[in-house]
């Protein structure tokens, strides 16, 4: 039985990861903080085969976002390493940092800064038509840039 329930719990949580966003799925009434530090350290990310994708979001807001205030997003970094990366035929690699990326829709204030100190921040695809998209700070409302 122990071991029924733990297939069905990772069955219902793959399918909720599968399932790409529709419409506005994350609201907050009010103001969103996001803060990420680290600091010697590593954050890797990676993906390979072939349509594979590696999505990597650090302090950021992805997908189909509503935030009815300020939003701030901080990435500090120190002595860190950042890196993402996707390999194969038609690949694809996505790394925000302190970012937006889709429909983000802020009715208020945006503050995204990324501070980096001795850090290295990578993302890399390889492979047949294979892209990378790395946003720092930035807005970027194409989820798939293809």
């Amino acid at each position: 039985m122990k071991k029924f329930l733990l297939t069905a719990l990772a069955l219902a949580a793959t399918s909720v990861f599968a399932t790409p966003p529709s419409g506005p799925s994350i609201t907050i009434d009010g103001t969103s903080i996001q803060t990420t530090g680290l600091m010697h350290t590593s954050v890797r990310n990676a993906s390979t085969g072939s349509h594979s994708e590696a999505k990597q979001n650090i302090s950021s807001n992805a997908g189909n976002v509503d935030i009815d205030g300020t939003s701030v997003q901080t990435t500090t970094l120190k002595h860190t390493d950042v890196s993402n990366k996707s390999s194969g035929s038609h690949s694809y690699a996505s790394q925000n940092l302190a970012s937006n990326l889709g429909k983000v829709t802020i009715d208020g204030t945006s503050y995204q800064t990324v501070y980096s100190k001795h850090a290295s921040i990578a993302n890399k695809s390889t492979g047949s038509r294979s892209q990378a998209v790395q946003n720092i700070s930035s807005n970027n409302a194409c989820t798939s840039c293809n």
